[in-house]
């Protein structure tokens, strides 16, 4: 495989992340200012209502912040090259995972998500590589899934099933290919 394919990042799906950091602006600045109509008959601390309005408003402008960033961003969300495939779509994403090292596709829906999972030879290698913030979530991951390695198109201009079908016909490209170097 010579060429590259780059699939961009989705502004329309990132944008609609807004809405949970909006809310939580919106609710936190309301409780801060306006406690009194938070109150209810299990929930009545006033000084309380209005600490969980600061957090709810902190946390609501870093992820707002946050997602902002994302959504400006000029990167490409998702690279396919002859050396593997990049994802940096993923909060989890360790850069680049070789074809070498994949030994299987696996296209799988749990509940509403629908997942591609990038089996490894070593997953430890990719688990190692990742950022701190990653590290158990991908241990969850191999545990579960059995790679560390998940990709997600939600957040990707692509559809899950054109997403799927273009990794694992891109997988098969490059086994025959190693294959066929072998041979030679």
């Amino acid at each position: 495989m010579n060429n590259r394919i780059k699939i961009p990042l989705s502004k329309t799906k990132t944008a609609l992340l807004l809405i949970v950091p909006i809310f939580l602006l919106i609710s936190g600045f309301l409780a801060i200012l306006q406690p009194e109509s938070f109150i209810s008959p299990s929930f009545n601390d006033l000084g309380k209502i209005k600490l969980l309005g600061i957090a709810g408003g902190v946390v609501g402008l870093l992820l707002l912040i946050l997602i902002i960033r994302k959504w400006l961003t000029r990167k490409t969300g998702f690279t396919i090259d002859k050396s593997g495939i990049t994802d940096i779509s993923n909060a989890s994403y360790t850069g680049l995972v070789e074809w070498n090292d994949i030994t299987k596709v696996e296209a799988k829906k749990v509940g509403p998500i629908k997942l591609i999972i990038l089996h490894v030879n070593n997953p430890e290698k990719y688990i190692n590589k990742a950022k701190k913030t990653s590290i158990r979530q991908m241990r969850k991951n191999l545990h579960f899934y059995g790679s560390p390695i998940l990709i997600v198109s939600s957040r990707l201009k692509i559809k899950y099933d054109d997403l799927a079908a273009l990794i694992t016909n891109e997988f098969e490209k490059s086994k025959s290919a190693t294959t066929q170097n072998k041979t030679h």
